[in-house]
């Protein structure tokens, strides 16, 4: 393929160049301010602004002090799932289960003190900002806490009067209080914040498991005057009553059958003008997609406009970003910390859309979510995707440790990488217009996710399925678990007998002659 290292190294400063200086401020002394001016400005103007915080110039950083929250819907492979595999029925319900409550969620961010941050696959992230630093951190926790009571009333309403009750769902929730540093995460329509923090971070480990409940960190309690409890943090969950004693002391009584009624009314509403499409109904129409997946353009990607299709789903995460964040705040050298995390972003969706014809799917915190496929109109090569695949994989390591000669202050980061392969739907979901939500999400994208966070520092690993579909020659550097512990391009390249690429321009394989055209298969 196209990657080499004189062209990623040109790439990587040149990217280093563009960047410009990052000014952090704070949020509530610097940011908020001339956050509401400009919001005024536009409600005058009729027009609809952005909530806090989205839409970030790239050479901003704010600091804020937060409530993270995560919700986990634990039972979402009893929709994705039909007898224990995937269908193209059972992976349709499943989108329209998470419509459901990403929408859900949007709606009650509307009228709450939160704000929703990212969706991905059963996983929901929301914040409070505090925007007042005389307001006590119980105040902001009460808040978290009752936007959460909030979004499981209107949930479990949602589900009952708009979803003939097809959707049940499970919730295991996370919650950690701190400071984080927030910036855009996206370009175009897709502006949403970042959070980077171990805040954030913590809170999305308390959200992992599979028993339901709100599980709050030993910072949390300690700020409700409750006895921190160690690892306990993420097999104790906390009841409801002690929950609504927290914001009835805090907030006041408030009825959340009442909001719930008026978001069902005007989500009813909604669905009446075609604003908001049914849930019951199964919109989803999907197609599948020939090679290049980097020419999917999301703006056309809708429910009735998705794709579905065998694919190598690839999770890389940059390994001790978290703990280099809190010490960057901790020392003031936040905008090396940011330059550095856009550098390494940049380069990393190059490395997938450029040089090997993938998509970025997003970026979840400092981890880049991708796919590929070697692919006609009607089939998917999977052995060429798998080459392609590894060596996506291993110029990913290469580029990272360009990164790291070139910007000098990161030699404690890592990389980590998981695949895996699997039939996936792509599509759009959620609220429609700016907020709708891309979405790829399967048991190979979950899997892949997994295989990342099982990964050590500058390990990659392949999943059961993606071994399957490689070819011998690349087995010869994958263990039979699916390891490869320092993969690089150059060892890709070697493994498939092919020499390494010496220039930078992009010329895209065609994939190899298809099996004949069959439908969409349940398992691959």
């Amino acid at each position: 393929m196209s990657w080499s290292d004189q062209g990623a190294r040109q790439r990587i400063i040149a990217s280093m160049s563009n960047i410009p200086s990052i000014s952090v401020r704070r949020y509530a002394e610097d940011y908020l301010p001339e956050f509401m001016q400009k919001r005024q400005l536009l409600l005058d103007a009729k027009q609809e602004p952005s909530p806090p915080l989205f839409k970030l110039p790239v050479d901003q950083a704010v600091l804020v002090e937060t409530v993270q929250i995560y919700l986990t819907m634990v039972n979402y492979d009893e929709y994705r799932l039909e007898e224990g595999s995937e269908s193209e029925r059972s992976q349709e319900k499943a989108l329209r289960f998470l419509h459901l409550y990403y929408s859900a969620c949007d709606r009650v961010a509307e009228k709450t003190s939160a704000q929703r941050v990212d969706f991905h696959g059963a996983r929901m992230h929301a914040a409070i900002l505090s925007d007042d630093p005389s307001t006590p951190p119980h105040q902001s926790v009460a808040e978290a806490l009752d936007f959460i009571k909030e979004f499981q009333a209107v949930a479990e309403e949602a589900n009952r009067l708009l979803a003939n009750s097809d959707f049940s769902a499970e919730f295991r929730i996370g919650i950690d209080v701190g400071t984080c540093v927030a910036i855009n995460n996206g370009t175009g329509s897709e502006q949403e914040p970042m959070f980077l923090g171990s805040a954030a971070n913590h809170a999305a480990k308390l959200a992992e498991g599979d028993e339901a409940g709100i599980y709050i960190s030993d910072r949390v309690r300690t700020i409700l005057d409750m006895t921190p409890v160690g690892q306990r943090e993420f097999h104790d969950s906390v009841g409801d009553n002690l929950i609504e004693g927290i914001v009835a002391g805090a907030i006041g009584k408030r009825s959340g059958v009442k909001l719930a009624t008026n978001v069902i009314d005007e989500w009813r509403s909604d669905i009446q003008k075609n604003a908001q499409f049914d849930p019951t109904s199964p919109h989803f129409v999907f197609s599948h997609k020939a090679s290049p997946f980097s020419d999917i353009d999301f703006e056309d990607v809708s429910p009735s406009k998705s794709i579905r299709m065998p694919l190598l789903s690839t999770y890389a995460d940059i390994d001790g970003y978290t703990a280099y964040i809190d010490q960057c705040i901790a020392d003031s050298e936040v905008a090396n910390a940011v330059k550095a995390l856009y550098v390494l972003r940049r380069e990393f969706q190059a490395v997938v859309e450029d040089d090997f014809g993938g998509k970025k799917i997003r970026f979840i915190g400092d981890c880049i979510h991708a796919v590929n496929a070697e692919a006609t109109n009607f089939d998917t090569d999977s052995r060429a995707t798998l080459d392609i695949g590894a060596k996506c994989a291993g110029a990913l390591h290469s580029s990272f440790k360009i990164c790291q000669e070139e910007l000098q202050y990161i030699d404690e980061l890592g990389l980590a990488i998981g695949l895996e392969y699997g039939v996936t739907p792509i599509s759009k979901i959620g609220i429609r217009g700016e907020r709708a939500v891309r979405v790829a999400s399967s048991v190979a994208t979950t899997e892949s996710e997994r295989l990342q966070r099982d990964c050590e520092r500058g390990e990659t690993r392949f999943g059961v399925k993606a071994i399957a579909q490689m070819g011998g020659d690349l087995r010869h550097i994958v263990s039979t678990d699916g390891l490869v512990p320092e993969l690089t391009y150059a060892d890709v390249c070697t493994a498939l007998s092919e020499q390494e690429d010496s220039t930078s321009t992009f010329v895209y394989a065609q994939p190899r002659s298809p099996q004949p055209a069959r439908a969409h298969l349940t398992n691959e």
